[in-house]
């Protein structure tokens, strides 16, 4: 997936796949720098630490991240973590064909400080040990850390970029629709969705 988005040159950068154990994740540039300070929403210096260290397995053109990691055991995902990070500060596509994302992030921080877009993290996790009630072993958050949608099932990377170019960047979506569609075909595990969160609004596909 990440070969064809920067193919496609719908991002701007891509980081190399590692696979440590039983995690399949990115090459951070610096592995010393820890991913989480906080288990909070991700903040403005969050963003710019991630483009630094190089925690993101994307970035898309409008400095956007992907983050995509899936822990493996006995040939089965055992969990996930699909992020959609929007970029703090609309960006010019040009600049950033041009210049390091982070370098032209820093330039709208020092010009434009109060110029912040309040645009918020998607992420889809799977994480079926920590699982109880108003934790879904599936779910979508949104918004806050605190806020878990039940999800129908742990999700395939494939669905999760259709999932994401279909809802924030619908012209790119309907210019490669074969690809985006194929990807949100495909299936990785059983349905996890409990009883309890059948009856409360959640998200589920066929």
């Amino acid at each position: 997936m990440l070969d064809y988005l920067l193919q496609a040159e719908i991002a701007a950068y891509i980081n190399t796949v590692s696979i440590t154990g039983s995690r399949v994740s990115w090459h951070s540039h610096n592995p010393n720098t820890p991913f989480l300070v906080n288990r909070g929403d991700p903040s403005l210096r969050d963003y710019q630490g991630w483009v630094e260290s190089g925690a993101y397995s994307a970035i898309l053109f409008d400095g956007a991240l992907l983050q995509i990691t899936y822990d493996i055991e006995g040939g089965e995902i055992a969990g996930h973590r699909l992020a959609y990070i929007p970029c703090p500060y609309r960006l010019d596509v040009d600049m950033v064909r041009q210049d390091p994302v982070l370098d032209v992030v820093d330039l709208h921080v020092q010009t434009n400080p109060t110029g912040i877009i309040l645009h918020s993290a998607v992420r889809f996790d799977y994480d079926p040990e920590s699982a109880r009630p108003g934790h879904p072993s599936s779910h979508l958050t949104i918004n806050s850390a605190n806020c878990r949608i039940a999800c129908a099932a742990p999700m395939h990377v494939g669905r999760f970029a259709d999932f994401i170019f279909r809802h924030f960047y619908s012209d790119l979506w309907s210019a490669h629709l074969p690809y985006f569609t194929t990807g949100a075909r495909r299936e990785i595990g059983s349905r996890t969705l409990a009883e309890e969160d059948r009856r409360s609004p959640h998200i589920f596909w066929s």
